[in-house]
């Protein structure tokens, strides 16, 4: 052997790939190196056939959170890709292979069978770890399953495929058909007669379509009352939860009791029982301090229901009002919704559950009604009760019918809270806007553009030329790009534009994309830039967000200072836009 001296295995190595390794028994030059033994191989949770929309089948058959699978990447050779259900969705993370080094998410990994070891025991998305690996026989068993793609056909059916008849939808933006067997439909449309096929795409019939697709999450589906009646997720329902809630208890005068369980899994057992209820209901906990944790709660409720009647009969006892006082209160005096404009007087004014005022807006006869009214008086529409997480709905459809007073969450910082802040930020926010004088005509319609008269179209062209400093505080590298949306009347709004991602560049990425916008009520039209970055989940993360209505945008390069979700503005992060308003010429 030659006596030469190397200060690290790895020049050793270099080395004697460019000089032969020279002995009594050989003289060779080092090629390539052995590979590492594909460990992953032999696990049962690596799956080397399966492709992304089988494993999204076989994770449709696990309903916990953390079931999971690897499998090869369909988009490169040096690539693997970690399919596993989180949250009730299904997610894809992409594991690349730099030489023997497996990288996802910015940590590296000697092998595959150490990275799923690692988010084994800490969260990959979300709280969600990596707890239930598929095994292959699943998969195989899967494959071989004879589903008859024929309703009404001979064999095994395929439990998910049934669905409940007669389910109808309402649609939530618009949409135009990519293909022949799809549905085209304007917000608001009502489909019927449809079929879930999967999460992604639905069958229904509508515009004399017959069980055509349609992407599922355009639309909202309508429940059946007893009636009949077809009524909005939450709305009319007695139960506070809607579906969720199983049932309600009176607490008003309640006494609640501890006791021991009896059950393995059962720690405590809360015995709870009110002076109208033959029998006492029981409750199972898994720990004390949870059990604890509800006797407190349902205490102090049955306290504040007791404190709360007392209160209420005192006060209508103790109540009394000056007529004087009252005759000075006469505008804006609220009052319940009539019908008949006969009964309508112009200081009186009514409230609406967003329920309400959507079922009204979504019925051709009703929304006649509903805009008429709103030509002399003021309405008021608030959020449903079920908005226990304190959600937002979408605002623009009810001030195309001519409600000013749209009461929203603030404390929510949501897109509806942002096109809120900019659609009252022209006039410095005082809070009323006057309507156009087309919106006083009898044969005004917001979702009918022939309706518009004096209103011509336009055409807005905006080029997204650049940005700065376009970083997230928690990461500092962002791969951003812009999207673009005009939201206003139902026939000009879901138009969206969206650029490329410029990888690993949030400093001062360069776009110079065009989109072009054809506008027919430029009176409602807002147009919304966003500012995103997608994460290795496909996932759009939020950086910025800027408004304008488009009377107030300026033709010309601009700069569009981008604001946080609580349109605060962003410091120094910029777009550079150039945007030009033109009448649409028509021969």
């Amino acid at each position: 052997m030659e006596n030469v001296l190397f200060e690290s295995l790895y020049s050793l190595i270099m080395y004697y790939r460019q000089n032969a390794l020279r002995s009594a028994e050989f003289y060779i030059t080092l090629k390539e190196p052995v590979p590492q033994p594909n460990k992953h191989e032999t696990k049962e949770w690596y799956h080397q056939t399966t492709t992304r929309e089988q494993s999204e089948i076989v994770l449709n058959q696990i309903p916990q959170d953390g079931a999971f699978l690897v499998r090869p990447s369909e988009k490169g050779p040096k690539a693997f890709v970690i399919s596993f259900r989180a949250h009730g969705k299904f997610k894809h993370c992409r594991i690349r292979v730099e030489g023997r080094l497996y990288e996802m998410g910015g940590m590296e990994f000697e092998s595959l069978v150490d990275l799923v070891n690692f988010y084994s025991k800490h969260p990959l998305y979300r709280k969600v770890t990596l707890t239930y690996p598929i095994p292959r026989e699943m998969i195989r068993r899967i494959n071989t399953m004879d589903v008859p793609e024929e309703s009404g056909g001979y064999g095994y059916m395929d439990p998910a495929t049934v669905t409940n008849e007669n389910v109808t939808v309402k649609a939530l933006y618009d949409y135009k058909a990519q293909r022949d067997d799809e549905l085209s439909f304007c917000k608001h449309a009502i489909i019927t007669n449809v079929v879930k096929r999967g999460n992604d795409w639905w069958l229904g019939d509508y515009g004399g379509k017959r069980q055509h697709y349609f992407p599922a999450n355009y639309v909202q589906e309508l429940s059946a009352m007893d009636d009949g009646t077809l009524v909005e997720e939450g709305a009319n329902e007695p139960l506070m939860l809607g579906s969720l809630q199983k049932g309600s208890l009176d607490v008003h005068g309640a006494v609640v009791e501890m006791a021991y369980s009896n059950h393995p899994d059962i720690e405590r057992i809360l015995r709870i029982q009110n002076p109208t209820m033959q029998n006492v209901f029981e409750v199972g906990v898994q720990t004390k301090e949870l059990a604890y944790e509800w006797m407190c709660a349902i205490k102090e409720a049955a306290q504040n229901a007791s404190a709360m009647e007392n209160e209420r009969r005192k006060m209508e006892r103790n109540s009394r009002v000056a007529k004087e006082m009252s005759d000075l209160i006469i505008y804006c005096r609220s009052v319940p919704f009539k019908h008949h404009p006969a009964a309508w007087v112009f200081y009186e004014m009514s409230s609406f559950p967003e329920t309400k005022a959507e079922k009204y807006f979504l019925q051709a006869e009703t929304r006649a009604l509903f805009v008429r009214y709103h030509r002399n008086h003021l309405s008021r529409v608030y959020p449903k009760g079920q908005r226990l997480d304190s959600s937002n709905y979408h605002p623009t459809a009810l001030w195309n019918c001519g409600s000013q007073m749209i009461a929203l969450n603030f404390q929510t910082p949501d897109k509806p809270m942002q096109l809120n802040q900019a659609k009252f930020r022209d006039n410095g926010g005082c809070g009323y806007l006057l309507k156009p004088e087309f919106m006083f005509r009898d044969e005004f319609d917001p979702t009918d553009p022939n309706t518009l008269v004096g209103v011509g179209e336009v055409i807005v062209n905006v080029r997204i030329i650049g940005g700065r400093n376009l970083c997230k505080v928690s990461r500092n590298i962002t791969s951003p790009l812009v999207e673009v949306e005009v939201l206003g009347a139902s026939f000009d709004g879901g138009i969206k534009h969206r650029t490329r991602a410029i990888a690993d560049n949030g400093l001062n990425p360069i776009w110079n994309e065009i989109c072009e916008f054809r506008i027919a009520n430029p009176h409602f039209a807002m147009i919304r830039f966003e500012v995103q970055d997608e994460d290795m989940f496909g996932e759009p993360n939020f950086i910025g967000q800027a408004v304008f209505p488009l009377g107030s945008i300026r033709t010309g390069y601009r700069s569009v200072v981008l604001r946080n979700k609580y349109s605060e503005e962003l410091e120094l992060a910029t777009l550079l836009v150039h945007t030009s308003i033109r009448p649409l010429q028509t021969e």
